[in-house]
């Protein structure tokens, strides 16, 4: 399980999210643009309409901090890298759901015991530099992950591969084929998820090797690229810029821009003044005072992508006080789900109770949590509180979650409970929740990849008679055998429709009895000029998507 908790929770899982990551002061502030920073290095004149073969992206791109496709785990990173590499699957984009499609695996197959996987791969397809793709190459880019291992290397340790098996488990089998051997049985449709991931991107084997210094080529390709997806890095100045050519040989066919060319412009009213000179085609990171002042004006179209990210508190059970689940509920009756989405966060999130973000597999739309402090109450009462409880809420001390926080401390008041909000930095409270020295604790979750197992293995999965630290679970002394159960069973279950319809139930019974309490889904927010089509700044793939822009 990550643990790079995101707090706002921390990258994907408790990862540092693009959420967009804005201050209080960022996002309440609309003037003061500092254009001298921030404006294409072109004279005045030429910055009345960008060129008409490139998508110029403004956004806040200074936590891109590797361009290796098996070091990344930033969400700025996959949206780069998903556009310059291909995986063995692909999740189709021009559906509003996580459905898989075949990607450089053609076609796959499962052993009767469910352990071993062989992938027939895709013959034909060309690297940028012109080498053929074999399968060679896939295994060496199936292993190269582990014997780097850098941060995403814990996806593929989840299912059993380590820097010791990976040569065994991975194995060519034919000129185009390849087999991988797991630890145990898992569902196809988990496999075939983890590797849509960035992780699973195919690198052309010949160059890497070519430029491989004593690390695998992994200082060379954070500069660089090895791919055979529809753009190549072009050029890569970190907190500045990356520019994205074409590949005019993608297997999927010749995309209908050039290149692609993304700025980091920090301040998003810079973001917006840049759009509305038509310097940039896209603002990325506006605030809900930009998106408003840009509402209805000629030439600008406003655009939201859902992402993969929920936003949620949790209770410690393992605190006297929230040892009864009634006084949990009656905290899950005084969450003011609409005011967050539609006033404190409008735009920015949609209300969601569930682990499972929308356009996952096995999402539920479920909301039977409403606004209701006099239920709140009464739930109290039968607690033995009629008289109301205090609380502590720990929360990292930036946007979104201290923002939640201290709404929630309005909130609860209306229902009798005094909350303490207790702002710290995020490296501070990760310690005292993981140490399990919380009462609640306010959140940020996204996905690494997208398959419901990724989430359910944190929030619904505790094994009983040990440690797990990297699990939401067991940080909040949730003791669950027979969800934790149901969950592994849902790992294993080869098809789809039966899985889907586990998730469900075991989502039922986590909206109705655990002592988490999500409360928003986040989404992208974007303005883009109007004569741009088919840019996609988020995906049910978790990454924007630059290949299908055009503009007119």
């Amino acid at each position: 399980m990550n643990d790079q908790d995101r707090l706002q929770d921390a990258p994907a899982g408790d990862a540092w999210a693009d959420s967009p990551r804005l201050t209080k002061r960022a996002l309440l502030g609309a003037g003061g643009a500092l254009l001298a920073g921030a404006t294409l290095s072109v004279p005045r004149a030429a910055q009345a309409q960008t060129p008409r073969t490139a998508l110029v992206i403004a956004a806040q791109i200074d936590d891109l901090v590797a361009l290796d496709p098996h070091h990344s785990f930033e969400v700025t990173g996959s949206d780069a890298l998903k556009n310059v590499y291909d995986q063995l699957f692909a999740i189709d984009e021009t559906k509003a759901s996580a459905e898989l499609m075949p990607g450089i695996a053609e076609s796959y197959a499962v052993s009767d015991d469910g352990k071993t996987f062989t992938f027939r791969i895709r013959q034909g397809v060309r690297f940028h530099s012109g080498n053929a793709l074999t399968a060679a190459d896939v295994v060496f880019s199936l292993r190269r992950p582990l014997q780097i291992n850098r941060t995403p290397a814990f996806m593929y340790r989840s299912v059993g591969l380590t820097k010791e098996n990976v040569e065994q488990n991975i194995q060519q089998s034919g000129e185009f084929e390849v087999k991988v051997t797991f630890d145990r049985a898992y569902a196809p449709s988990l496999i075939q998820n983890l590797f849509t991931a960035t992780i699973a991107s195919v690198v052309d084997s010949k160059l890497v090797q070519q430029n491989a210094g004593t690390d695998m080529g992994n200082t060379w390709l954070n500069r660089n690229s090895a791919g055979s997806g529809a753009f190549r890095v072009a050029r890569y100045q970190p907190n500045e810029t990356y520019v994205l050519e074409r590949n005019d040989n993608w297997w999927r066919g010749r995309v209908a821009l050039q290149r692609v060319i993304v700025r980091h412009v920090p301040e998003a009213a810079t973001q917006r003044l840049l759009l509305e000179r038509g310097d940039v085609d896209v603002a990325r990171n506006l605030t809900p005072t930009d998106i408003a002042g840009l509402r209805g004006k000629p030439g600008i179209t406003l655009q939201e992508f859902p992402r993969g990210t929920i936003q949620y508190f949790c209770a410690n059970k393992g605190d006297p006080l929230l040892s009864n689940q009634k006084v949990i509920d009656a905290l899950k009756l005084l969450v003011d789900y609409d005011a967050i989405a539609n006033n404190l966060l409008p735009g920015q999130v949609f209300p969601h109770q569930s682990f499972i973000p929308r356009a996952i597999l096995g999402e539920v739309n479920s909301r039977p949590w409403r606004f209701d402090p006099e239920r709140a109450k009464r739930l109290l009462a039968e607690a033995g509180h009629p008289n109301g409880i205090s609380l502590a809420m720990d929360t990292a001390n930036s946007f979104p979650s201290l923002d939640v926080a201290q709404a929630l401390q309005a909130s609860f008041a209306r229902g009798g409970v005094k909350l303490e909000v207790l702002p710290a930095t995020g490296a501070q409270v990760l310690a005292k929740v993981r140490a399990r020295n919380h009462q609640l604790f306010i959140g940020i979750w996204g996905l690494g990849y997208p398959d419901p197992h990724y989430n359910a293995d944190s929030f619904t999965h505790n094994p009983p008679g040990q440690a797990n630290p990297g699990k939401l679970s067991w940080r909040n002394n949730w003791e669950i055998p027979a969800l934790s159960a149901k969950t592994e069973a849902a790992m294993r279950e080869r098809d789809r429709n039966a899985r889907a319809a586990m998730y469900r139930q075991i989502q039922e019974e986590f909206i109705g009895t655990s002592p988490f309490v999500v409360f928003a889904q986040q989404q992208v927010q974007v303005a883009v000029r109007s004569n741009v089509t088919g840019y996609m700044a988020s995906s049910p793939g978790l990454s924007a998507i630059y290949w299908r822009a055009n503009k007119a």
